[in-house]
């Protein structure tokens, strides 16, 4: 019984070729361009994910400005400085929130090699900035414990700026000593940084940098990781109280924003989460109205079928075939061209995403640079979601037809030519 059903069925589809292609092609192209789409959207948000990964989310970082207005009698465009006892004073304050503070130094150099001068930004930082920067040694170590305990005089460098100092940056010039404003220091490591556009300081030690270039001992910047931060809404209330306090230290009004500037990583993550999932919503209205679009085609395309065979169904009713024997005869038609041209779909949209991964994925392995487009693949949860979507409509389809198709009468339908 069913054999002969979809033998029928067969018999059916094959007297409308190019009409069931043309319409199937439809539903194709819509599961296809769905699963593109989504897995396009997948590599956006895995190449952000990839990037915040590298860099702390929970990162909070404050820098020293001026005073814009007067504040207890004392007059504004005072400088603010922070010293080695704010770090202690942050820590008493927010015990809870912050897990660790990172002080940074920071100076213009010239760094030179030979007859190869360049200009560029000189920190002192401690061996754990240097990992939380998202830094990938790439030939050579990194800062220790051991170079800021001893005041080393060795520093780090991008792999760009060593390419341009010395032509190449593999390993053979590690160890080599250059000079930044004529002081000696030794290349120890050289990493590569994800931004591309934007310069890379040269990293040294706290203590050396602090003692050659800082003597005043004013830091340029102050990089906390926090936690206990899990809302965009805590996090807001974390850079008010930062202010609040640090405006009782250096006496500056709290509502001075040029006196101190605050960067809160996270907001910067909710904003770009934010922005995925506006994206998402797009690609997901995109795919499902051009699947309606499809859907609607077969819907067409069965009205039209069920209209040139009524002759047929009423010959069948008349022979004693039931209602229901009918609309799962349409149905069937109805569902089998979905099924199959919607696994056509599904299998070149997965295919053409997965094929994107694997160059994108060989091409990362030969690449130092970091691809903001990673994994562009659909989780299988959505391809069998899109298989249920396009069986139930696939029935949709067919059931307005079907139905119309069991309530002409066999009379009617006999007259029918």
């Amino acid at each position: 019984m069913i054999f002969d059903s979809f033998s029928e069925v067969y018999v059916s589809m094959s007297r409308n070729k190019l009409r069931i292609a043309l319409t199937g092609f439809s539903i194709a192209w819509g599961i296809f361009m769905l699963i593109v789409l989504l897995g396009a959207g997948n590599g956006l948000m895995n190449g952000m994910m990839e990037q915040f990964g590298k860099q702390s989310v929970n990162r909070v970082t404050l820098w020293p400005g001026w005073a814009s207005k007067s504040y207890n009698g004392l007059p504004k465009y005072r400088n603010t400085h922070f010293t080695a006892s704010d770090l202690d004073y942050l820590q008493e304050n927010f015990p809870e929130i912050i897990d660790e503070i990172q002080p940074v130094f920071e100076t213009s150099v010239q760094v030179s090699y030979g007859t190869q001068y360049q200009s560029t930004t000189l920190e002192g930082v401690y061996p754990s900035y240097v990992k939380s920067s998202g830094y990938k040694i790439v030939a050579g170590r990194s800062l220790n414990e051991m170079d800021v305990r001893e005041q080393r005089k060795v520093c780090l460098m991008v792999d760009k700026d060593v390419e341009k100092l010395f032509g190449s940056s593999s390993d053979a010039v590690i160890g080599t000593w250059i000079k930044l404003n004529n002081i000696p220091f030794q290349l120890i490591g050289i990493f590569h940084s994800s931004n591309q556009y934007q310069q890379t300081p040269i990293s040294a030690p706290i203590t050396t940098v602090g003692t050659i270039y800082e003597p005043d001992g004013y830091y340029s910047e102050l990089r906390m990781i926090v936690g206990n931060l899990e809302t965009n809404e805590a996090n807001e209330e974390f850079n008010r109280a930062l202010r609040r306090v640090m405006s009782k230290r250096h006496y500056f009004d709290p509502d001075d924003r040029s006196a101190m500037y605050i960067w809160n990583s996270y907001e910067d993550y909710v904003t770009a989460q934010s922005i995925f999932a506006g994206l998402q919503l797009f690609i997901w209205l995109i795919g499902i109205a051009t699947l309606i679009a499809g859907v609607t085609g077969i819907s067409n395309i069965m009205l039209i079928t069920v209209r040139e065979r009524t002759h047929e169904f009423g010959i069948r009713k008349a022979l004693g075939a039931r209602p229901r024997q009918i609309i799962t005869l349409v149905l069937l038609e109805s569902v089998a061209i979905t099924l199959v041209f919607g696994y056509m779909g599904l299998f070149f949209g997965i295919g053409l995403t997965q094929l994107v991964d694997f160059i994108l994925t060989m091409a990362a392995q030969t690449s130092e640079s970091s691809f903001p487009f990673q994994h562009p693949t659909v989780d299988m949860p959505i391809v069998v979601a899109a298989t249920l979507v396009m069986v139930v409509a696939g029935m949709i389809a067919g059931y307005v037809p079907a139905k119309r198709a069991v309530s002409v009468k066999p009379v009617e339908a006999l007259a029918a030519s």
